[in-house]
């Protein structure tokens, strides 16, 4: 038999409903979240009074100003950030770096690098100075996409000549060479760069410190204290991927950047990856709740002690499904009986923590990337998406800036 319900609400109720469900939230997202392009105004012009400075003193320096990816992800612009400005200090130039593109506000939106990243702001000059200190017939423009193989040592070769002002027109870090075995010869050192030269901003690491204290996750270089717990963080990459990684499917495509560094295929999560299958790659990509499980089950067994869990995760207003599924693994991670079912030792996770309960004042909105990238590097466990330039930076900075261990990481 078939019940059928029907809803006879007035007009004016579905227009409070309406109000309540449409108008209260987007006054809280432009009010509340609101950019602060005052603070952002008072960055520009440090940037700019600490680049002028700094290239008075330079005069007979090199430069180096490149192609930069436009528009993409906060962490897909960051990657190659840090890559330009390893690349500038390995062969002997400064690095001129350019403001970030705010893809949320659209391709013009820029918001001043040192917002976030603090390191390749420093002994550098902003991008604002270039035409100063390297006037258009002093600049000489130059093209390094080459075999992707021998890619870095030619962009090294080319960038090591004596020319004052170089401009590099072509897009060196495309997305088929980060995903190519070429960049491994770049690890050995861009390890020793992030251990010297990576940086978060002073805003990154307050609200960083304040998360940390109201969620109660303890960092894992923080041995001698007692408050709060040790954590596992989780990325839980949902959202608009799963047609990403459909596309991916079809072309046989495998993981990103760091997740094909060799030392790290024992992280991946059985069974391997192979991407000659479809299925195996969608496994990957878009992994089933039961295989996040499954994985997080490994890591809990290994690290008994750690009963703590911070989920990083894209939920949005439009991507509200993220929330429904984020809800499903913590109801089986906190239940005493499937814990036993799985072997835990020490029972179920205790406590839980997501992205959306990061504790964030007035206009701090922009800053959440960063924070959910720091909380995961300073947790005692990842476990995080091959396919992601966000878990791979993660994992990169995990084993760069702190010198973490590899079997503290599970590719899902």
């Amino acid at each position: 038999m078939t019940v059928s319900i029907t809803f006879n609400y007035r007009p004016l109720k579905v227009l409070f409903l309406v109000v309540i469900c449409i108008g209260i939230p987007a006054y809280y997202v432009y009010h509340v979240f609101k950019p602060p392009y005052e603070f952002y105004r008072t960055i520009g012009e440090e940037e700019l009074k600490q680049s002028k400075h700094f290239a008075h003193n330079e005069r007979q320096s090199k430069y180096v100003r490149f192609k930069q990816l436009q528009g993409a992800g906060f962490n897909n612009q960051a990657q190659e950030i840090l890559l330009f400005h390893h690349l500038a200090l390995s062969t002997g130039r400064i690095y001129v770096y350019q403001p970030l593109i705010w893809r949320p506000r659209g391709e013009k939106a820029t918001v001043p690098l040192s917002t976030f990243l603090r390191g390749p702001t420093e002994r550098t000059i902003s991008d604002a100075m270039f035409d100063e200190v390297c006037p258009p017939d002093e600049v000489v423009h130059v093209n390094l996409v080459y075999d992707y193989r021998k890619q870095w040592d030619h962009a090294k070769e080319v960038l090591s000549r004596d020319d004052r002002c170089v401009v590099v027109d072509d897009w060196i870090f495309s997305w088929n060479y980060l995903a190519s075995t070429g960049i491994h010869a770049i690890w050995p050192s861009f390890q020793q760069y992030l251990r010297v030269h990576f940086k978060w901003s002073d805003k990154v690491l307050e609200i960083v410190e304040r998360a940390q204290n109201k969620l109660g996750l303890r960092s894992s270089q923080d041995t001698n204290s007692n408050i709060g717990n040790d954590y596992i963080a989780l990325h839980l990459r949902r959202g608009d991927f799963e047609d990403h990684c459909h596309i991916l499917a079809e072309r046989g495509t495998g993981f990103t950047t760091w997740a094909t560094l060799p030392f790290l295929e024992a992280s991946t999560f059985p069974p391997a990856l192979d991407t000659s299958n479809t299925t195996s790659v969608i496994e990957h990509c878009y992994p089933s709740l039961r295989r996040i499980l499954d994985a997080v089950t490994f890591q809990a067994k290994r690290n008994p002690h750690v009963r703590a869990l911070h989920v990083l995760h894209d939920g949005a207003w439009d991507h509200p499904t993220v929330y429904l599924q984020y809800y499903k693994l913590i109801t089986a991670l906190t239940n005493a009986k499937w814990a036993e079912e799985q072997g835990w030792p020490n029972g179920p996770i205790l406590h839980v923590t997501q992205s959306a309960d990061v504790p964030l004042e007035w206009g701090e909105r922009d800053w959440t990337v960063c924070v959910d990238v720091e909380l995961a590097r300073r947790a005692q466990v990842f476990i995080g998406n091959g396919y992601s330039s966000l878990s791979t930076q993660i994992v990169a900075l995990r084993l760069g800036s702190d010198a973490g261990k590899v079997e503290d990481i599970t590719f899902i």
